[in-house]
């Protein structure tokens, strides 16, 4: 029934790093154009970790819909990660993305909420993610602030309301014609 019991190596369970401060080695980097049918907005990734955990660095890239601002946003966002972690050729973007790779530096990760539609069931749900904030070189300490951490705004804790009461009343089932009376 399970061949080979004594000869499969099972592999330890990933923990992913929660907000706060983390010191991290940089262990692989991939972008959007290694995903076969991904078509969103360009980015690059990169798998960190420390002996607690891992943690995945996306950083979004630049399309033609980009506003200038968020271009700018964006690319310095992008560089200052990279010269944190010890890249000093930013010509040629993947020869920089790689220049960094097995290098160490102090990252701020911080949690985000939003709210999106199950999968599944399409009933709206709020979840939150991890995502990188700001890096300092190894050595250049990061004061942690709870105020990083973003909660959904008033806006969008709306925006989420009004879908989940659309979503209730549409999946509301009307048992009144079930009445034994």
């Amino acid at each position: 029934m399970f061949p080979n019991l004594n000869t499969v190596e099972v592999k330890e369970t990933t923990n992913y790093l929660p907000e706060g401060v983390h010191t991290l080695k940089i262990d692989s980097v991939s972008n959007s154009n290694q995903k076969e049918g991904y078509t969103g907005i360009p980015y690059v990734e990169f798998k960190t970790s420390n002996k607690d955990g891992v943690a995945f660095l996306k950083f979004s890239g630049v399309e033609d819909t980009t506003s200038p601002k968020a271009a700018e946003i964006r690319t310095s966002i992008f560089k200052g990660f990279l010269t944190n972690a010890g890249a000093s050729s930013f010509d040629n973007l993947p020869k920089a993305c790689k220049e960094v790779l097995g290098k160490t530096l102090n990252v701020c990760l911080a949690s985000r909420e939003y709210w999106t539609n199950d999968k599944e069931t399409g009933q709206p749900v709020i979840k939150s993610i991890v995502e990188y904030k700001f890096s300092n070189p190894e050595g250049k300490s990061i004061m942690w602030k709870d105020s990083y951490n973003k909660k959904l705004s008033p806006t969008d804790q709306a925006a989420y309301q009004a879908a989940y009461n659309a979503y209730v009343g549409d999946n509301t089932v009307d048992n009144s014609t079930d009445l034994p009376f």
